[in-house]
């Protein structure tokens, strides 16, 4: 999703890269489980977060709250999400004049079920949910509730996923220089998959000469 798209997995890699890149060969990839309260909690810390509306009939903000029992399954996964909107505006036509209905704030919540597909080259996960169930809060703004969950529904939205920032570990003599770049996403029960290359390099320490000083 585009709110994602500062969103890095680095921290997830970190801690786990010092002992599955130096077992690795290079160029190889090494594999890392994510468990799904992992992945409920880094989503727990993400949000709230905006979203772009992308409609000519919608005005206003409309921003992700939460989403609440997270379910991994065989590649897919499911959840309930809500979200609230404010200074929505709905936009109609009516004679080939353009009006606005102000409607105000507006929480709804769904629960979806979505499936990814992970493009390596351009390292973007993209999610694409689909709508099970829609709730509104306010039965007099179901209309725009529909509207906007139609923006969610059935779309795909890209979520950056960043190489990991190179991570230095000294060994005595040289230092290392490991950074790993994902190359596959895949959702298990209960489990994110990700398979990573890690690109390993070494420099040579810098050694100072300190001289004694003459009495």
């Amino acid at each position: 999703m585009h709110y994602l798209r500062n969103f890095t997995i680095s921290f997830l890699l970190l801690f786990l890269t010092f002992s599955t890149a130096l077992n690795a060969s290079a160029g190889k990839p090494v594999s890392i489980i994510l468990p799904d309260s992992l992945i409920q909690d880094i989503i727990q810390k993400a949000l709230p977060a905006n979203v772009p509306i992308q409609a000519k009939a919608i005005l206003g903000s409309v921003s992700v709250d939460g989403i609440k029992n997270l379910t991994l399954n065989k590649d897919r996964l499911s959840g309930h999400v809500t979200l609230s909107g404010h200074d929505l505006n709905l936009v109609t036509n009516i004679a080939g004049h353009k009006l606005r209905m102000k409607i105000g704030s507006l929480t709804m919540g769904f629960q979806c079920d979505a499936t990814v597909r992970f493009d390596a080259k351009s390292q973007i996960l993209y999610i694409k949910p689909v709508i099970t169930d829609l709730q509104s809060t306010d039965k007099a703004k179901a209309e725009i509730a529909s509207l906007i969950a139609q923006l969610f529904n059935n779309r795909e939205f890209p979520m950056q996923l960043n190489k990991l920032k190179p991570f230095s570990a000294d060994t005595g003599e040289k230092t290392l220089h490991i950074t790993m770049r994902v190359s596959g996403v895949s959702i298990h029960p209960g489990e994110v998959h990700l398979q990573a290359i890690p690109t390993i390099n070494s420099s040579p320490k810098a050694h100072s000469n300190k001289k004694g000083a003459n009495r």
